[in-house]
C-alpha cells in the first residue's frame, strides 16, 4: 500500500500485478476477491501513473457472472460512476463500465442506476463525446443493455441481434433517458450541429462522430418511442415538428448537402432502419413477412427520404458526380434493402417498379462480353437485381426482363451468383417466403433456360475451368442452388387478385414444351438439358493437376481440392433431394445407385491424379 500512501513517489509493481492476472480465476475465494477489488479502489483515485495494470487486473477480478451488480456497490471506496465516466482515461472508462455493466443483467439493478441520473448523463456523455473508439462502443453497449435490462432471471439480452431486442418502455432506465428533460436534452444538444465549437461543445468533425453513433443506437432502439414526441419543449428546440428523436436524426441532425461522408451514414441507417423494423415485426408475428409496409418505412416516406434516397440509384443524372461516387453503391443497398424486405408494396409500387427494372436494364445492356470475361461488372446493380421480387422479373412483350442480360457465357461468377439466388427460390428465413414466390423462382429458371438453351453447357464448361477458381466455383454453386431450389407449381387458372402473370400451362406453351414441366429442381436436373450436362460431370471424378511442375503447383492443387470439395457437397445435396423422389414415387432408384457410388470414391472420386488437365476458358 506504498503507493497509496505516496502516489508521487511510489510506483506500481507491474510485476506483481501481472502475476496476479495469472493467479486469478474462478475459482478464486470470493473473500480473495473482493479484498483485493476494495485494495486496487482505494489505490484508483488518487493514482498519478498509467492505471492500466490496475484497471486489467480488476477486469478480470469482476468477470465471473457471479460478481453482481450488488457486490460492486460494496465495494469500499464507494464506486463513483459519474467520475470513472468523465475522467478523461480510457482504462479509467471501461473499467467503471465494466462494472456498471453489471446493473443490466436485472432489472432491479437497473432502476439502481437509472436513480442516479448523474451517472446516466455521464454515459451518455461519455458514449457520444469520447475520442477513444474503444471506449464509446463499450459506451454504448451499456446503454443498450440498460434500455433492454432483461427481465428478472432471464439473463442478459443479445445485443448482438435487433430482431429479438424489445425495449422496456416502462422500465425507470427508459424514463429517465426519454423522460428527464435534461437527459433528454442532452442528446439532441450534444448531436446539434447548431451550437458546433461553442463553449464547452464539440468541433463539427466530432459533432459528425456522435452523430453516427446516435443512429447505430437507433436501429437497435427502432420502436414507436424514438418516433413519437416525448418532451415537445426540447424537441421543438432542435426543430422536430412530430416524429421525437428519430426525426431529429434522420431529417434534423445531418447536414447532408455538404458532408457526403455523413450523407453516406444517413442512407446505411435508412437501409438498417427498414430492416430492422421488419425483422422486429416477423418476430413478433404482428404481420405477414410481405406486409406492404412497416412504421418505419411509413416515417421515411412521410419526409420523402425513401424517395431521396433511392434517386441516387435509379435517377443518376439528377445528381453530381462526387454524391455518385459515394452515394451510388449506397442508394443502390438501400434498394436491394427494401426490395428483399416489402417485396408486395415494390410489386405494386407501379413507376416505382418500372423505373428500377429500367436503370438495371440499362446498365446491364451497356456491359460488353469483354468487359464480363475481364470481370468489369456493375456489381451494385447486380445486388439489386438479385434482391428484386421474381413476380418483376417474369418477362413481358413490351420491356422484357434484366434477368435475359446475365450471360453464363463467358462465364463470370457474380453474375452465375445472381442467377442462382433468382433460382434457389425464397429460404425458410427469408422475408419473401410464399408459395407464389416459390413458383415464379421456378417459372423463371424456365424462361431463362427457353432464352439460353445452353446455359448447362456453359456451366458444365465453366466448373471445369479450374483455372478460373471463382468462376468454377459459382457455376457449381448455381447447380447446387437449383438441385436444393424450393419451388412450387404455378396455379392452373389466373387469379384477380393475383400479381402473377402466367399459369402453369401457359408457362409451358411459352417455353415451347409440350409436356408438364419437372416440378422441382432435382426433376428438373434430370430432364433436358441438364440432364446431358450436369449428372455426367457430377459423377465424374475431380480434376487435378499433380502432373504439372515448377511454380505455381501448390495454388492450382489447393483451387482443384475447393473445386473438387465444393462439386462433392452438391452431389450429397442431389443425394438426399433424390432420396426424397424415390421416398413419394419410388422412381429413380438407379439414379440414386449411381450417386452412392460416386460418393463412395471420396471428393477426388479415386483418381490417381495422372494425366490431369487444366481446363481452359474458350471465349
Amino acid at each position: 500500500m506504498e503507493v497509496a500512501d505516496k502516489p508521487a513517489v511510489k510506483s506500481l509493481d507491474e510485476r506483481l500485478l501481472e502475476k496476479l492476472d495469472g493467479q486469478v480465476s474462478d475459482a478464486t475465494a470470493e473473500e480473495d476477491r473482493d479484498a483485493l477489488i476494495h485494495q486496487l479502489a482505494e489505490l484508483l483515485p488518487n493514482l498519478q501513473q498509467d492505471p492500466t495494470p490496475l484497471t486489467t487486473l480488476i477486469e478480470i477480478l469482476i468477470r465471473p457472472a457471479s460478481y453482481t451488480f450488488s457486490r460492486v456497490l460494496d465495494i469500499q471506496p464507494a464506486v463513483d460512476f459519474s467520475s470513472g465516466l468523465k475522467v478523461p482515461s480510457p482504462p479509467i472508462n471501461m473499467v467503471t463500465l465494466l462494472l456498471l455493466e453489471k446493473a443490466k443483467l436485472r432489472t432491479s439493478d437497473t432502476d439502481i442506476v437509472a436513480g442516479k441520473p448523474e451517472v446516466v448523463a455521464s454515459l451518455i456523455q461519455l458514449w457520444l463525446s469520447t475520442p477513444d473508439t474503444a471506449v464509446s462502443q463499450k459506451a454504448h453497449d451499456v446503454f443498450l443493455g440498460l434500455l433492454s435490462a432483461a427481465e428478472e432471471g432471464h439473463g442478459p439480452v443479445n445485443l448482438e441481434d435487433a430482431s429479438h431486442y424489445k425495449p422496456h418502455h416502462r422500465s425507470l432506465m427508459w424514463r429517465r433517458v426519454f423522460g428527464d428533460k435534461d437527459i433528454y436534452e442532452s442528446i439532441f444538444r450534444i448531436c446539434s450541429l447548431r451550437n458546433a465549437g461553442q463553449d464547452g461543445q464539440l468541433n463539427k468533425r466530432d459533432k459528425t462522430v456522435a452523430q453516427a453513433r446516435l443512429l447505430d443506437l437507433l436501429v437497435k432502439v427502432n420502436c414507436e418511442s424514438i418516433r413519437s414526441t416525448q418532451i415537445e419543449e426540447v424537441e421543438r428546440r432542435y426543430g422536430v415538428v412530430q416524429n421525437g428523436l428519430l426525426e431529429f436524426a434522420a431529417v434534423r441532425m445531418v447536414d447532408y448537402e455538404d458532408d457526403v461522408l455523413m450523407h453516406m451514414t444517413l442512407v446505411d441507417f435508412f437501409a438498417e432502419l427498414i430492416k430492422s423494423n421488419h425483422s422486429l415485426i416477423q418476430a413478433s408475428n404482428t404481420l405477414e413477412a410481405s406486409s406492404i409496409t412497416t412504421p418505419s418505412l411509413d416515417f421515411l416516406l412521410h419526409w420523402g427520404l425513401h424517395y431521396r434516397t433511392m434517386s441516387y440509384y435509379i435517377e443518376p443524372s439528377a445528381h453530381s458526380s462526387l454524391d455518385l461516387t459515394y452515394l451510388y453503391s449506397r442508394s443502390a443497398n438501400y434498394l436491394a434493402t427494401y426490395c428483399s424486405s416489402y417485396p408486395e408494396r415494390f410489386n405494386r409500387g407501379g413507376r416505382e417498379c418500372a423505373d428500377v427494372l429500367r436503370h438495371v436494364m440499362e446498365v446491364l445492356k451497356g456491359v460488353s462480353p469483354g468487359q464480363w470475361a475481364q470481370n468489369m461488372i456493375p456489381k451494385h446493380d447486380l445486388h439489386v437485381l438479385a434482391s428484386l421480387p421474381g413476380h418483376s422479373l417474369i418477362p413481358n412483350r413490351i420491356d422484357g426482363t434484366p434477368l435475359f442480360l446475365l450471360p453464363t457465357k463467358p462465364p463470370n461468377a457474380a453474375a452465375l451468383q445472381t442467377l442462382a439466388t433468382i433460382f434457389r427460390g425464397p429460404q425458410g428465413g427469408k422475408v419473401d417466403s410464399t408459395s407464389s414466390s416459390r413458383s415464379v423462382a421456378r417459372a423463371l429458371y424456365f424462361f431463362y433456360l427457353d432464352e439460353n438453351p445452353r446455359m448447362w453447357h456453359d456451366i458444365i464448361k465453366a466448373a471445369e475451368t479450374v483455372a478460373l477458381k471463382d468462376e468454377a466455383l459459382a457455376a457449381i454453386a448455381l447447380i447446387g442452388a437449383v438441385v436444393n431450389a424450393s419451388w412450387d407449381l404455378l396455379p392452373p387458372n389466373r387469379m384477380d387478385d393475383s400479381v402473377l402473370l402466367v399459369t402453369e400451362s401457359e408457362l409451358a406453351e411459352k417455353c415451347h414444351s409440350s409436356q408438364p414441366l419437372p416440378p422441382s429442381g432435382v426433376l428438373a436436373m434430370l430432364a433436358p438439358p441438364a440432364l446431358g450436362a450436369v449428372l455426367p460431370y457430377l459423377l465424374r471424378p475431380a480434376q487435378t493437376f499433380s502432373n504439372l511442375v515448377g511454380g505455381g503447383k501448390g495454388d492450382v492443387e489447393s483451387a482443384a481440392y475447393r473445386v473438387a470439395a465444393a462439386k462433392f457437397e452438391v452431389l450429397l445435396s442431389l443425394k438426399e433431394r433424390l432420396r426424397e423422389v424415390v421416398q413419394e414415387t419410388g422412381q429413380l432408384g438407379e439414379v440414386v445407385t449411381a450417386v452412392n457410388k460416386r460418393l463412395a470414391l471420396g471428393v477426388l472420386g479415386g483418381q490417381s491424379d495422372v494425366g490431369g488437365r487444366v481446363g481452359t476458358l474458350e471465349l
